[in-house]
């Protein structure tokens, strides 16, 4: 086989991945900003800057948590050009950037997405990647630039300040009730996590990292 004709099937395997993870990187991107149209310009971005960078990749190595990782970046740029380009300070410039676009009207997932937005941005995205993407720890980590133990952590510290929100909306912002209790509302947190595969589109069920 010719450089070329290898250079060729290169091209076509990274575009048919690339076009096979485009409605995760959109999902991903959509839990990052809330908002559809400023996803749909970070999923391009990235495309874009993955296509530029084709020749640094690894053939064979795992082409989603790299894209999961460009487009991250390409979201903390966007950020932090927004902060530069405002008069806001920047707490409030990232909540007009957050915008909340509810995914649908059903009241429970409205309070988890609430609550996961009230999360620091780190906890939000270990999160979401494992617990809503599927990726283990270690992929986590390489996406956020951390250690697996770090992810852990936050995931850990992201679910329990989930939990205790949503149970406070539950009991009418009242203190949480019994271990019975406790456990029914940690199975509704883990149901409703679940249900961001259905509603941000085509996002894998997550799977057991830690094992």
């Amino acid at each position: 086989m010719s450089i070329v004709e290898e250079d060729n099937n290169t091209s076509f395997g990274f575009a048919d991945e690339l076009e096979r993870l485009l409605p995760e990187l959109r999902a991903f991107a959509r839990s990052l900003c809330r908002n559809r149209d400023l996803a749909d310009d970070l999923v391009q971005e990235t495309c874009l800057n993955a296509w530029a960078a084709i020749d640094r990749f690894q053939p064979g190595a795992a082409m989603r948590p790299w894209l999961f990782r460009i487009l991250r970046n390409e979201f903390y740029q966007h950020t932090r050009r927004a902060w530069r380009s405002t008069e806001l300070e920047p707490e409030q410039a990232e909540r007009t950037l957050l915008a909340n676009e509810s995914l649908e009207a059903r009241s429970d997932f409205r309070v988890l997405q609430a609550a996961i937005d009230t999360l620091p941005q780190a906890q939000r995205d270990a999160i979401i990647l494992v617990v809503a993407a599927g990726f283990t720890y270690e992929e986590a980590g390489l996406i956020c630039d951390c250690s697996p133990g770090t992810i852990k952590s936050r995931v850990s510290r992201a679910r329990d300040a989930v939990l205790h929100t949503m149970t406070q909306a539950e009991n009418g912002h009242s203190t949480a009730g019994g271990p019975s209790e406790l456990s029914q509302a940690t199975r509704g947190l883990d149901e409703l996590l679940s249900d961001i595969k259905r509603l941000s589109g085509s996002i894998p069920q997550p799977v057991d990292s830690a094992a």
